[in-house]
């Protein structure tokens, strides 16, 4: 067994390759970057933490990747309400790494009023108590599976995010300097990713059950 590093280089190498082979397929995914709204100013990494938005036929899944060894643990994931999908289960996390479904009541991202996130309008996924230990941490991801609504389609839940009208936030711990902070997704479209299905098919799958 390689080292996690060998390993990590070895799936990268598989995705590059398999892209080639998908070369002019279209795959309905895409790729986010996180900025900072709260807290403050740090010299993070580039791209610290991601969210892929994958299709996968009337559903959609939201990955989250901490990809930077110095830049704290992602905690909690703030969704705002929405009548575009629905929470189906936690569908895949890192070993050692433990998320839980929505509890049900109204979540407030930190710092989160400025961007329309209120007391009353998000839920949050949080990682088991206790946090941040069950978090992400380098390298860890949680892959996240909600159902497209009747008349909802992937396209739309990608315009909804680029607008801003469905608000995804995550709030980390641990950061330079012992702090915390708050993050919301900055709209890319050019980030659209060809070998993202790839990708998903090399990670080691534990697949949860709708809860």
């Amino acid at each position: 067994m390689g080292t996690r590093s060998e390993m990590k280089l070895f799936r990268a190498l598989a995705v590059c390759v398999l892209g080639i082979c998908l070369l002019g397929v279209s795959a309905h995914a895409e790729l986010y970057i996180f900025g900072q709204i709260t807290g403050d100013s740090m010299d993070l990494c580039p791209d610290a933490f991601t969210m892929e938005v994958v299709e996968q036929g009337d559903q959609a899944l939201f990955t989250f990747t901490n990809n930077c060894s110095t830049d704290g643990v992602l905690g909690r994931i703030f969704f705002m309400e929405n009548d575009l999908m629905a929470f189906h289960s936690i569908y895949d996390q890192s070993e050692g790494v433990s998320f839980s479904p929505p509890s049900g009541k109204n979540a407030m991202l930190p710092g989160g009023h400025p961007i329309g996130f209120t007391p009353h309008n998000a839920f949050s996924i949080d990682a088991d108590p206790a946090k941040p230990k069950n978090g992400l941490h380098y390298e860890d991801y949680v892959s996240i599976l909600f159902d497209l609504s009747d008349g909802t389609s992937f396209d739309g839940i990608i315009d909804a995010i680029d607008g801003q009208s469905l608000g995804v936030g995550i709030h980390a711990q641990a950061l330079p300097g012992g702090g915390s902070a708050s993050f919301s997704t900055i709209p890319e479209p050019s980030t659209m990713l060809l070998i993202s299905l790839g990708a998903l098919l090399f990670k080691p799958k534990r697949r949860g059950t709708a809860q």
